[in-house]
């Protein structure tokens, strides 16, 4: 006679009880399993950090073109391309900082904030209030060197959010984000989907492009084409936003970028 059990008795039968703790087992080791298999099989997140709460104190020199950045003096540098460390600057939230730099071009100030940094590039989101004129001299003008034109394959995305402020911040589950940094003024790069490697994005003119200029292109595979610049520690690759193209996605795993043309 099978085993039956009762709702209302104190114990199941002994052979249902262990055909109950069996299922029970090999459901939660499946489980286990399952769950390992998936962490498995997840990207490791990029090396990437937001100093969230880690207020720090920097004194440097505003450059207010094409993006705000401050230039900070490397101890023992004399040499003009390498007198200077580049940080690129933001306001707290989805802002750039180009209101908290207004009327600061070439000044020496002091300034506190938390950084942001990714793959050799580092930001500071700036703490509104905090900048302060230093007597100083100015920094020179950084020389800037033209690498030619290239060709590279990758995506548009908002630089705070990828550097360390959000993780992941790129590919389509941010482009909402993104899009709302990017009308804020946060300045834009664009990553090539082979290497990673970093460009500013900026007018024909050098000049910052238009908060919107990017708005249907950003987190789509791209093929981009422009002269790309190197100004201390910035890459600027510059473009014409009605040049743009939408691409196929198999072009974000087969992201290429040519050699300069010199």
């Amino acid at each position: 006679m099978n085993d039956f059990y009762v709702g209302y008795l104190p114990k199941a039968p002994m052979e249902l009880a262990r055909f109950t703790r069996r299922v029970v087992t090999g459901v939660a080791l499946m489980t286990v399993a399952i769950v390992l298999l998936l962490l498995r099989g997840q990207a490791p997140f990029p090396p990437s950090a937001f100093e969230f709460g880690k207020v720090r104190s920097f004194e440097g020199v505003i450059q207010a073109q094409p993006y705000a950045v401050l230039l900070v003096a490397r101890p023992g540098q004399t040499d003009a391309e390498d007198r200077y460390s580049d940080y690129l600057l933001v306001a707290p939230g989805k802002h750039g900082a180009d209101d908290l730099v207004s009327g600061l071009a070439g000044k020496s100030v002091r300034l506190r904030g938390q950084l942001i940094y990714r793959d050799g590039v580092t930001m500071i989101e700036v703490e509104p209030g905090s900048i302060s004129l230093r007597e100083s001299e100015s920094a020179s003008a950084q020389p800037t060197r033209s690498l030619g034109v290239v060709t590279v394959a990758g995506e548009i995305v908002d630089s705070k959010c990828y550097l360390g402020v959000m993780n992941p911040g790129s590919g389509k589950v941010h482009r909402d984000c993104a899009s709302r940094c990017l009308s804020g003024g946060v300045p834009p790069i664009f990553i090539s989907a082979d290497d990673h490697q970093q460009f500013m994005l900026v007018g024909t003119d050098g000049k910052a492009l238009g908060r919107d200029a990017l708005r249907e292109f950003i987190a789509e595979p791209l093929v981009i084409q422009g002269e790309l610049f190197e100004r201390g520690d910035q890459r600027l690759l510059r473009v014409d936003p009605k040049s743009l193209r939408h691409q196929s996605d198999r072009l974000t795993a087969s992201g290429h970028f040519a050699q300069p043309r010199m």
